[in-house]
């Protein structure tokens, strides 16, 4: 099957990841580009006999090549020599989009141009002629809604089209006197190195960019920089870069006004009317902390029934699996099935309605358009911690997983901003951490205090993130700081397909920890919890959960924990609750699987009530609200999970500074709970 290699290039917040994760589907895979850290996502599909193998270029404004995005973009378009690239664009915000499109044109790459959201594009009062656009760029185009998958079918239709008819490459009709000396930079280019002599290497020069100076020798450098002389002298401008911006924009503006009519002003517009009340300087934030409020209470209303759900099948599979056996008998593989691998396992997944509901959240939050305003929003209080408002966006994915919070931190320009970010995000409590505090909450605090209860929760962590900031952008990482300069896109209604893509791309990391690392340590907690044996014939006449707390407090496990219980009764805990925290520094969810096995719940119980209910209760018995607070603070603010870990190495390229994180925030956390439990008891 011939295959067509399609990217997918375009400015932030236009739809172009909406694009192609409708065109895709879950057929794709995200990595990194070589030598740098800018996420990679690549699919393929089939379509009329073709394998399309599309890539999704990370959203830029331009190729200047002065970011890593941007360089990657340029790279990828002159180096892999993809066969068609879709230029995705705003339609109702055709004149600053356009200014890429021109960038790309310039590369003679084949184009088409993929008008999207031309229903918003209509409201807004915008009718946009598609022959007459066309006809100016010399490009096809194609006008759609990729979020509800109008005009996609045409879109690929274009692409297909251009790669079997291999039509010319647009001209971008610059002014002659430009193109003079676009032509006559290009002369000398071909004159030493022909590989060079392209239009766009050519104006880049006259831009000012230095990506190419190195490969050519002096004589021709100067050569270069003389015609360039006589084309500042020539156009007048004391900046030569602006001699391309100004030419851009002319030949934009002449482009929008033969092909386009305005009859509305963007303020008039539903997303206009709606800013006044989410970006008001007043109401902006009590509108941010009730929508994370009903968030919440939404996430609790849901997951209940859906966690006892999920509670009943795994305590029906592990007594399936275990009818195998003869009742009362000992078999260490029973044992390491359904108490080890099912009853470790199985009591983190009974959380992961409740994990995948916080996920769709910030997948909704984050497809109508509302999380870039919350950047805006919390600006002006990250600003007075040395950070912007784009700090606060990784830090909100880090609600869902540390993981890609952490890389989301790519993003922000300023390296100093970007480390402190970096730094701080684990703070914001991540999916993992949710069922533990879901077992708590659910075990001391009554319903109709539930969800402001976790809303207060996931506040201490910001607050914790804001203060460490602070401290570290006025001692380790001062630098200047760098406003906030982001396009907000326009409220769009969520597309159901869009927010599942979204949402399975960061549950599914959730799941395989659970099948991976999670299951790993399950068996290894199980074993430490079950050897070495104790002699139960020392202690005749105890019952048979008694019998297992004796195993419990015998084990590997119970001998580890009692060594470390001294430094754990200062916050109310004990020898189990010291174990399950040490399991909890590999992955959160582990605490859950400690506990349940230290509490060594008899088959009775078990059958009585469901395992999670019964842990509930179990905690409630044992332990004070003190206790389960401090548990609660310890479990926020610890460093989540190896996986974190590994991740800030990668983006650090480093091992001191993921080190100091893991070390510093279990030390804070330690200290914090012992606060916690001092002032609750």
């Amino acid at each position: 099957m011939e295959k067509i290699k399609i990217a997918v290039a375009g400015n932030p917040n236009v739809g172009k990841s909406t694009l192609f994760n409708v065109i895709t589907g879950t057929n794709q895979h995200v990595g990194n580009y070589p030598g740098v850290t800018v996420e990679r996502k690549e699919g393929k599909i089939e379509f009329k006999g073709y394998e399309l193998s599309i890539t999704d270029l990370p959203g830029i404004y331009s190729m200047n090549a002065f970011s890593p995005e941007e360089v990657v973009s340029r790279n990828f378009i002159a180096q892999e020599k993809p066969d068609v690239i879709i230029n995705i664009v705003d339609a109702s915000n055709l004149e600053k989009n356009l200014y890429l499109t021109l960038q790309i044109l310039e590369m003679k790459v084949p184009v088409v141009l993929f008008l999207n959201m031309t229903d918003k594009a209509e409201k807004r009062g915008y009718a946009i002629d598609v022959e007459k656009l066309s006809f100016e760029v010399e490009t096809p185009v194609v006008k759609g809604i990729a979020r509800e998958k109008k005009g996609i079918n045409d879109l690929l239709d274009k692409c297909v089209e251009i790669f079997e008819k291999k039509p010319e490459t647009a001209n971008v009709p610059y002014s002659e006197r430009v193109n003079k000396y676009i032509s006559e930079i290009k002369s000398i280019l071909l004159s030493e190195n022909p590989e060079l002599a392209k239009d766009w290497r050519a104006i880049r020069f006259i831009e000012g960019s230095d990506i190419d100076r190195n490969a050519l020798s002096a004589p021709t450098l100067e050569k270069i920089d003389g015609v360039i002389k006589e084309l500042v002298s020539f156009t007048g401008h004391k900046i030569h870069s602006m001699i391309m911006v100004q030419e851009r924009y002319a030949l934009i503006k002449n482009v929008v006004r033969k092909s386009s009519v305005a009859e509305k002003k963007m303020d008039d517009s539903i997303s206009g009317k709606i800013d006044r009340i989410v970006l008001h300087p007043v109401f902006s934030m009590p509108v941010f902390l009730f929508t994370l409020f009903v968030l919440f209470q939404a996430v609790f209303m849901i997951g209940e029934p859906l966690e006892e759900l999920f509670a009943d099948f795994f305590d029906s599979l592990g007594g399936f699996i275990g009818s195998f056996w003869a009742e009362g008998s000992e078999s260490i593989i029973r044992d390491l099935i359904v108490e080890g691998i099912i009853g470790g396992v199985g009591g983190v997944l009974v959380f992961a309605p409740y994990i995948f509901l916080v996920f769709i959240a910030i997948s909704i939050l984050e497809d109508t358009g509302y999380l870039a305003r919350v950047a805006v929003i919390m600006d002006k209080w990250m600003s007075k911690i040395g950070l912007s408002g784009k700090s606060f966006m990784p830090m909100i994915l880090g609600f869902g997983c540390t993981v890609p919070a952490v890389m989301g931190a790519r993003i922000i320009e300023n390296k100093f901003e970007r480390l402190a970010t970096i730094m701080v995000t684990p703070f914001m409590s991540c999916g993992a951490r949710l069922p533990v505090y879901l077992l708590l909450i659910s075990a001391f605090i009554p319903l109709k205090f539930q969800a402001l209860t976790l809303l207060s929760i996931y506040l201490i962590g910001v607050a914790f993130a804001i203060i460490l900031a602070k401290i570290l952008r006025l001692t380790v990482f001062k630098g200047e700081e760098n406003p906030l300069i982001i396009e907000l896109p326009a409220y769009s209604k969520p597309s159901i397909r869009s927010i599942w893509i979204l949402t399975w791309s960061r549950g599914k990391h959730f799941l395989e920890k659970a099948g991976t690392l999670i299951l790993f340590a399950s068996i290894v907690l199980w074993v430490l919890n079950t050897f070495p044996k104790a002699d139960t014939d020392l202690f005749p006449g105890v019952t048979e959960q008694e019998a297992a707390m004796i195993q419990a407090e015998h084990s590997f496990s119970g001998r580890i924990g009692k060594g470390l219980e001294p430094a754990f009764e200062i916050m109310g805990g004990d020898w189990k609750i010291a174990s399950a925290f040490l399991a909890s520094l590999t992955a959160k969810e582990l605490f859950i699987s400690q506990i349940s096995i230290l509490f060594a719940m008899d088959a009775d119980e078990a059958e009585e009530e469901e395992g999670s209910l019964l842990l509930q209760q179990k905690f409630k018995e044992s332990y004070s609200l003190a206790t389960a607070i401090a548990i609660i603070l310890f479990i926020l603010l610890a460093a989540p999970c190896i996986a974190t870990f590994a991740a800030v190495k990668i983006e650090t390229n480093s091992w001191f500074w993921p080190t100091v994180q893991y070390v510093g925030m279990t030390a804070i956390a330690y200290i914090a709970a012992i606060i916690g439990y001092l002032i609750f008891s």
